[in-house]
């Protein structure tokens, strides 16, 4: 059976006058975006009433099982309670991974090899076409900790963004410093995605789109990773961090399936600092209903954008009509943001502060208003604590 999505085109528009069931499948672009920066959280047990469920969803909406959440944080805060790792990963065939940037010298190449220009020049897509019966998509490539609480001593948390469909991110917080580009190779050219530090145990993990870090189907892992957060009109304040190590799922890895694409990379310190001891982290989250609002971060690169300036969108999930568990958002994001962090709660856990419960992917051929992120499951939640553990 032919695939469902295909690479970067934009095709034919879909015919109104044909119910979702019935139409074609446009080609959906990848949105190349930035990963997620984590700060060490603790784990929030599902039976929690604080959770996003609580804090982020329509007062309609309710979640039919309780879904997984673990907060990040500033710099050095939240601790992680037992060990979910083991449970979780035990028995579990270990995930596509490749190594990065190892040696100091691996990783002094990399640094050197992302400069401003070549940064400025990482433009494209590199994705093999993938189509079936229903239709096609193509994913927006560019190549060249716990809740505070709400008792009588807790500050009311400041309020979030308004509603947005593609404007530049000005009510600062967390969510700048944990945000920012990712830069990868893969097939003999440059790409510009991005991403954000989640929190994790060891403080190291950034999460992005898979199709950020692996070529897909038929392709490999991508070389000269690097991440720079809080990035803005091609300034580094928070430095060029490379990656030592690389996960996908499976199902990216061997299907090209945007239903899980999915990825993380772990960071090397810098002058023995890790990532999130340095910027923090996002929480993450899982099985969150499509529903919740969202609020997505990237750095989109085609025009009206051009990847300089921090972009966001914020308005009520929706599943994607052509079927899928994928999150659908009100966005004009281009290509560039790929990887970068959907966020339910956001200012729950303080300012720019919430759960990135998935990562934007792809958009359909001829729609300039809708994004899909791949929402965080079952696979995600088994990648996310094997790549912890790594």
């Amino acid at each position: 059976m032919r695939s469902r999505r295909a690479h970067l085109e934009w095709g034919s528009q879909v015919d109104p006058a044909r119910p979702p069931s019935r139409r074609r499948r446009p080609g959906p672009t990848r949105l190349i975006a930035a990963t997620l920066l984590a700060t060490a959280v603790g784990l929030v047990p599902a039976a929690t009433p604080a959770t996003p469920a609580a804090l982020a969803a329509p007062e309609s909406a309710t979640p039919p099982n309780p879904p997984e959440v673990i907060a990040g944080g500033g710099p050095t805060t939240g601790e992680f309670a037992g060990d979910p790792d083991a449970a979780i990963t035990r028995r579990q065939p270990a995930p596509p991974s490749a190594s990065g940037a190892v040696s100091a010298a691996e990783q002094q190449q990399v640094t050197e090899y992302w400069t401003a220009e070549r940064r400025d020049r990482a433009f494209g897509s590199h994705s093999a076409a993938r189509q079936d019966a229903v239709g096609t998509a193509s994913p927006l490539s560019t190549p060249s900790g716990d809740d505070p609480g709400s008792g009588p001593a807790a500050a009311p948390p400041p309020p979030p963004p308004p509603p947005s469909d593609g404007t530049p991110y000005t009510s600062g917080g967390l969510v700048t410093a944990t945000t920012g580009r990712l830069f990868s190779s893969i097939g003999g050219s440059d790409f510009a995605c991005s991403a954000s530090v989640v929190t994790s145990r060891g403080r190291d993990l950034v999460v992005t789109a898979g199709h950020c870090l692996h070529g897909g189907a038929g392709s490999g892992f991508a070389t000269n990773v690097a991440f720079v957060p809080d990035y803005a009109n091609g300034a580094t304040p928070l430095g060029i961090w490379t990656a030592r190590h690389l996960t996908v799922t499976p199902g990216w890895a061997g299907g090209s399936n945007f239903d899980v694409d999915t990825g993380f990379a772990l960071m090397n310190t810098q002058h023995g600092r890790h990532i999130q001891d340095v910027v923090g982290a996002q929480g993450i989250a899982f099985d969150l209903p499509v529903s919740y609002q969202q609020y997505s971060f990237g750095y989109p690169r085609l025009r009206p954008f051009d990847g300089s300036t921090l972009i966001y969108c914020a308005g009520p999930g929706a599943a994607d009509s052509y079927g899928g568990p994928s999150i659908g958002v009100s966005c004009r994001m281009t290509a560039g943001s790929s990887g970068g962090p959907l966020i339910a709660g956001l200012g729950r856990l303080g300012p720019g502060h919430g759960w990135i419960d998935g990562v934007i992917s792809y958009a359909y051929s001829g729609s300039t208003d809708r994004l899909f992120g791949t929402r965080f499951g079952d696979t995600v939640r088994l990648l996310y604590y094997q790549s912890s553990g790594l």
